[in-house]
């Protein structure tokens, strides 16, 4: 084997080609031209294709590769499809309009970001998706903001908050079981350890939401208002009966039924709403579910807030996770992170860099693919048995990959979670980011964690080493 062959084959560096792609092509084709991430994510599937061609692989492997990482996504790609066939569907069943009617009513504006951020922590937490949590009641609080005169990007930093704050908490949460299961780390355990970052992120972030909340006024809009919700009555029917809906998927999710049976669910009941309660045929209530929320509105304003919701909603990040799902394929199939996972276990040594590893680790995939559950498995699959050597507690682990993999990964504007966000919310993600207030919190604190030496019978992991 020829010298420039063996350091294809060996460079943990030539494993950095893709990831330096995706991030390279990311920043000007999101920020700069205005694309969107998929040249990137083309740009990156190319190169560990050619990387891994060159490695040995055959166009049959690399091809299989792709399409177990698509399998692998399928998941996460069926719940964004009913997410926006929940979103439409709570639209045309005047489920959505119902709760921005009494949210006027019941929600004081003066803790209106903490509310949003307490209210979308909650939903998820019971239901276990972050995603059904930013689609419900997430939209309606949009909307309501946008009346009141707060900016969508500050209050969709707080939904967002809010939202994977009780995705990561939830025990109904796939993430949060995936990460214990994998680290062996009893599920409540788990959990209970996960508290020690983020009960303290979640209280600064809501005292951080409060003061931004602070510096701004809540627009004098009585008169607009009043003739919002004079359209809103005439256009859909208001009925607290509707409430019945977000009540009954909460308590399912109570009862720790599969996330997707109880996505279903809530699509029918929509469509079920829509045949009780509004003037609709079933063909329209098919159309504007399926298709997307398309009716005819008197007032310009409710034709921007409630055409929402659909394939059309969702389509561009259903696109985009297959091509994550192609580039995780290859990563892994294809063992495209070998060389560079082994440099990192070669030069971790101690308990402190054991936990920046899995740290830095995981940061780096969610940043490469954009894949959440990525982020997650390869790191604790990794450097368990290495923990388990040293002494560190797995729940050490666990704890870090629900912080960078789950939370952490709503910074990047290209991940499956931030495409849904700026889709879903219709944001852009880098207005967006700046105040995700509890991510940023969240992973300050966990770096903080993290750089502390881990304690081994009341010795610190280097001090009992160097014995």
């Amino acid at each position: 084997m020829n010298s420039a062959k063996k350091f294809i084959r060996e460079s943990f560096w030539i494993d950095l080609v893709p990831v330096i792609t995706i991030v390279g092509l990311g920043f000007f084709s999101v920020l700069k031209w205005r694309l969107g991430i998929i040249p990137a994510l083309l740009g990156g599937t190319t190169a560990a294709f050619l990387i891994s061609l060159i490695r040995g692989y055959s166009l049959r492997e690399i091809e299989e590769a792709m399409a177990e990482g698509v399998k692998s996504i399928f998941p996460a790609l069926l719940t964004i499809i009913l997410v926006g066939f929940i979103i439409s569907s709570w639209i045309v069943g005047g489920i959505i309009p119902t709760m921005v009617f009494y949210g006027f009513t019941l929600l004081n504006f003066d803790f209106f970001l903490p509310s949003a951020m307490a209210l979308t922590g909650f939903t998820a937490l019971i239901t276990g998706t972050s995603f059904t949590s930013i689609g419900t009641i997430g939209v309606s609080l949009m909307i309501i903001s946008s009346q009141m005169g707060f900016p969508a990007h500050i209050t969709a930093g707080a939904i967002v908050s809010g939202a994977f704050l009780g995705d990561k908490m939830s025990p109904l949460s796939d993430t949060t079981n995936i990460a214990a299961s994998l680290g062996k780390v009893d599920l409540f355990e788990h959990i209970r350890h996960m508290m020690r970052d983020t009960i303290p992120a979640f209280i600064l972030s809501l005292l951080i939401f409060y003061k931004i909340g602070a510096t701004f006024q809540p627009v004098d809009s009585s008169v607009q208002t009043a003739a919002f919700l004079e359209s809103l009555t005439a256009t859909f029917n208001i009925s607290p009966l509707l409430f019945a809906v977000p009540f009954i998927i909460v308590f399912m999710g109570i009862k720790k039924i599969p996330s997707n049976i109880v996505l279903f669910t809530a699509v029918v009941f929509g469509f079920i709403s829509g045949l009780l309660f509004q003037p609709f045929n079933i063909v329209e209530l098919v159309r504007n579910i399926v298709t997307g929320v398309k009716m005819n509105f008197a007032d310009p304003s409710m034709a921007k807030l409630f055409s929402k919701g659909g394939i059309s909603e969702v389509s561009s990040t259903a696109i985009t996770i297959i091509f994550i799902g192609c580039v995780i394929g290859i990563i892994r199939e294809c063992a495209l992170f070998k060389n560079l996972f082994e440099k990192v276990k070669s030069v971790v040594k101690s308990g402190r860099q054991l936990n920046m590893a899995v740290y830095a680790l995981s940061l780096l995939i969610g940043f490469a693919t954009g894949a959440q559950l990525l982020a997650i498995i390869l790191p604790i699959s990794l450097f368990l048995p290495l923990a388990q050597e040293m002494g560190i507690e797995n729940k050490d682990l666990t704890r870090t990959v629900e912080s960078t993999g789950t939370v952490g990964i709503t910074l990047v504007p290209w991940s499956v979670p931030g495409m849904f966000i700026a889709g879903t919310l219709n944001v852009k993600m880098e207005m967006v980011l700046p105040f995700l207030v509890f991510p940023i919190v969240l992973l300050a604190f966990n770096l903080i964690f993290n750089m502390r030496g881990k304690k081994v019978d009341g010795k610190t992991f280097e001090e009992e080493m160097s014995r």
